[in-house]
């Protein structure tokens, strides 16, 4: 199997760390049914396991990599890894949410401060851009037909499936379970079909994507999106994939965290393990007498 023990930290099979008194996560796996692969037969041949198997790895694979990423920062619940049967409490989540494709949001990353100017030029810009949007409104909202098609340009933007929280007691009812307050949904995940290189049409990549939503305990959405990475076409060994691909998506996905607030106490004594662990090293390499 590509999760075994040794992936995740030795804390507990599912929960890690847990000096931050504040936060805990929930990751909530992909409903079967939102899960599609155009190799599953394929790896599953090259890794000797059976078809049916590799959904549930590629599922367990994506949550081992987000604990791994969160680890030592904030604690977390993974309830595909979770000890006890949960297959009640996910049939009780799916039934109380529902699935949307939605724009993808785009995330604004700026944060340096505009001078009075720049502020002044920007709303003379978007007042420009309103006047002009306004004239043109109703020729954009027209369907156009374009080579023998309808075409919209409404429906050009990039889209996720998005998670609608239908059940207003779902959160609530999590956190008293699981004394959680931040929750990751993985609401669908797709391993596509190969296609050629833009660099050289003779290398075939792939497109792994994870849509995913993150929900505080007052159910706002914190992030929410698709994350897509590029893997070789002929890659199929399971834990090549997650270790480098599912990884990489597991660390995008995770960049929401909120900073983990950990008391002064746990501060000082890791202050006072690493001034030992120097210290200790120093005397190893003999740099200083015992």
């Amino acid at each position: 199997m590509v999760c075994s023990s040794q992936d995740i930290p030795s804390y507990d099979e599912f929960e890690v760390y847990t000096q931050d008194k504040d936060n805990k996560i929930l990751i909530i796996p992909f409903e079967n049914k939102m899960y599609a692969s155009a190799i599953d037969n394929e790896i599953a041949e090259f890794n000797s396991l059976k078809y049916t198997e590799i959904k549930e790895i590629i599922k367990k694979g994506i949550s081992s990599q987000i604990l791994l990423t969160i680890s030592n920062k904030t604690p977390a619940i993974s309830m595909i890894h979770h000890k006890d049967s949960v297959s009640d409490v996910l049939n009780y989540i799916y039934n109380s949410i529902g699935l949307k494709y939605e724009k993808v949001k785009t995330k604004d990353t700026t944060t340096i401060e505009k001078s009075k100017s720049e502020l002044i030029k920007d709303k003379l810009n978007k007042f420009v851009n309103q006047t002009k949007n306004h004239h043109e409104k109703a020729k954009y909202e027209r369907s156009k037909i374009k080579n023998g098609e309808i075409y919209s340009s409404n429906y050009t933007a990039e889209r996720f499936m998005n998670v609608i929280i239908q059940n207003p007691y779902l959160l609530d009812e999590l956190k008293n379970k699981y004394k959680t307050n931040y929750y990751i949904f993985i609401n669908e995940f797709h391993i596509g079909r190969a296609y050629s290189s833009q660099e050289n049409i003779y290398i075939k990549n792939r497109e792994l994507s994870t849509h995913y939503t993150v929900f505080n305990q007052r159910g706002r959405e914190v992030d929410a999106g698709v994350i897509k990475v590029e893997m070789p076409g002929d890659l199929l060994e399971l834990k090549k994939i997650e270790k480098e691909y599912l990884s990489t998506i597991a660390l995008e996905l995770c960049s929401f965290m909120p900073n983990s607030k950990i008391e002064k106490s746990t501060l000082e004594k890791e202050k006072e393990d690493d001034k030992n662990s120097k210290k200790q090293r120093k005397i190893i390499h003999g740099v200083l007498e015992e």
